[in-house]
């Protein structure tokens, strides 16, 4: 009896192993649906098993020409980051730099306004040289400059345009001596002619500037027939154009006659006719015509000689013809 028992003991252990052989062959054939485990490990294995570019050989693509792009950009953007590494100090040092001039810049101005503002440099001494006809504390007062002021706070182009309102200052230089002088030279106008104003006269220098009105009348020759009006007859002012070109021609004939030692005998210089110059000699008593003055040097060593074989004769001298052509001739007056 008990060994039948074991022998179906033996055929159901025996029967069971092949139920489970034949379901592990089943299981071999079909798939089970995947774990999320399995799910994980697949997807790991996919990126661990995906084409790699690197590792893979591909024609038309050079692998090393790529590699050596990206390690230019490396190396460029390595640079880059260095450079901006390095420049930041050096905007911070140009930065402390230039406050560092600044400052020593403003200290050095400081210094220079608070040297010349001191006590050092108040004027103590004006001085005025070349001036004849205006005296020194007239041209000083004009120009405003007074003593135990600072020398550098005078304006000295207000001052030259103050001088320089007299009508005798042609020019004025204004200079600082240090420590405490003032120079102020001047260069004056002379008068050379008057022009008859009412009563008195105005004088006028060679020009054409009117100087000064005064009834008192000067060592110079008169000149008459002008073009300017007489409203413009104020000190200060000058001829018109018309008279300035005239008065070209008048200085001419004085300098000729000058040379030849009679100037001093010209009273008067008559411009109405540019064609005809007129000269007066009233010491001599004569009248003496010279055209348009060309060939002055002729002309006046003509005049020259019947000056000196007629003196004291009041008469009329005509030098106004062709001085090649035309004789010169005296006529007197009855």
């Amino acid at each position: 009896m008990k060994k039948a028992k074991s022998e179906e003991v033996d055929l159901l252990y025996k029967s069971s192993e092949k139920k489970k052989n034949k379901r592990k062959e089943k299981g071999a054939g079909t798939k089970k649906p995947a774990t999320k485990t399995q799910k994980k490990s697949k997807v790991e294995g996919n990126q661990e098993g995906s084409f790699n570019f690197d590792e893979e050989i591909v024609i038309g693509v050079n692998q090393n020409e790529d590699k050596s792009k990206k390690n230019k950009k490396k190396n460029k953007n390595d640079k880059n980051d260095s450079t901006k590494t390095q420049k930041k100090p050096k905007k911070k040092s140009k930065n402390v730099t230039v406050a560092k001039y600044c400052i020593l810049f403003m200290i050095i101005i400081g210094a220079g306004i608070a040297f010349f503002l001191s006590p050092i440099f108040e004027i103590k001494k004006i001085t005025v040289i070349n001036n004849n006809k205006l005296s020194s504390d007239e041209i000083i007062s004009l120009s405003g400059i007074s003593l135990d002021n600072n020398m550098f706070k005078i304006r000295t182009k207000q001052a030259i345009k103050s001088i320089k309102e007299n009508p005798y200052v042609e020019s004025v230089e204004i200079k600082r001596i240090l420590p405490s002088e003032i120079e102020i030279n001047v260069n004056e106008r002379y008068a050379t002619f008057m022009i008859e104003y009412g009563n008195g006269v105005i004088y006028l220098n060679n020009q054409g500037y009117m100087l000064e009105a005064s009834e008192q009348r000067i060592a110079a020759p008169v000149v008459t027939g002008l073009s300017t009006p007489t409203d413009d007859f104020n000190p200060g002012n000058r001829l018109c154009k018309e008279d300035l070109i005239k008065l070209e021609t008048v200085l001419k004939i004085m300098d000729t006659a000058n040379s030849y030692e009679i100037g001093t005998l010209i009273s008067q210089i008559s411009i109405a006719d540019k064609n005809n110059f007129t000269l007066f000699l009233e010491g001599e008593k004569k009248t003496v015509y010279l055209g348009n003055a060309s060939n002055i040097n002729t002309r006046i060593m003509y005049l020259k000689e019947i000056l000196e074989r007629e003196k004291g004769i009041e008469s009329e001298i005509f030098i106004n013809g062709d001085i090649n052509k035309d004789d010169v001739y005296t006529r007197e007056k009855v």
